[in-house]
């Protein structure tokens, strides 16, 4: 095993270990009550009602659900603890980033200027003092799913309606490399018109899992390829 390859296997062991560590969660279901002096009072799921009613407001939540579905992602790592990515899929750290043109605040016009954060971070607090590149930005994740809500119709936005996301994976090697080349590695957000370019496309939900599936094939290549360089 090559020596860039060796590195990533202990990553990729790293990140299943914190998978099941980040997991080990009590998923509530609707029927689970809040009890007062031992009576049942209202359910999980007036709670959940009462939270998340207006999904208008939970587009990123929604985009992250979404990319978790199609993967058959159950728990995403970051649903208790902030982590320097969303969820792992085949031992890889996935990004969701979210962005539409609709937003429940502006029922006026839309927002034709669309961008996704991109922002380097610290990874410090998933591998802990064992990392000594922890102190050091870098960007956590090795693919990014960018996900675009493009209903432009202000009146008719329901969130609800798969058919209106487009999906756009792009291995982050290629996010860094852009950001070198024009002299700003920490870049912190990325255009869509940007994203559109890099990623060579969007697909539809029914075919992101594939995708990304391609997309992991092209970074774990990319991986060879430096070892025999």
């Amino acid at each position: 095993m090559g020596e860039i390859k060796d590195k990533q296997q202990r990553l990729e062991n790293a990140v299943d270990a914190q998978r099941l560590k980040f997991t080990q969660y009590h998923s509530y279901t609707e029927d689970e009550m809040f009890t007062m002096e031992g009576e049942s009072v209202f359910s999980v799921l007036d709670f959940w009602r009462y939270t998340y009613g207006a999904l208008e407001s939970l587009q990123d939540a929604i985009a992250e659900f979404l990319v978790s579905r199609a993967l058959g992602i159950d728990k995403a790592e970051n649903s208790l603890v902030w982590t320097g990515y969303d969820m792992s899929y085949r031992s890889k750290r996935v990004e969701v980033k979210a962005s539409s043109y609709v937003h429940f605040w502006n029922k006026n016009k839309t927002s034709e200027q669309r961008s996704f954060s991109i922002a380097p971070t610290s990874n410090y607090y998933w591998f802990g003092n064992a990392d000594r590149d922890g102190k050091e930005l870098s960007r956590q994740n090795e693919l990014y799913v960018f996900c675009l809500n493009t209903n432009r119709d202000t009146q008719n936005n329901n969130p609800l309606r798969i058919d209106d996301w487009d999906f756009y994976v792009v291995p982050t090697f290629l996010i860094n490399e852009r950001c070198e080349l024009i002299g700003n590695p920490n870049q912190k957000t990325i255009s869509i018109g940007v994203v559109k370019r890099i990623a060579g496309g969007a697909v539809k939900w029914s075919a992101l899992r594939q995708k990304i599936d391609s997309v992991i094939e092209q970074i774990d290549q990319r991986v060879v390829k430096m070892d025999n360089e």
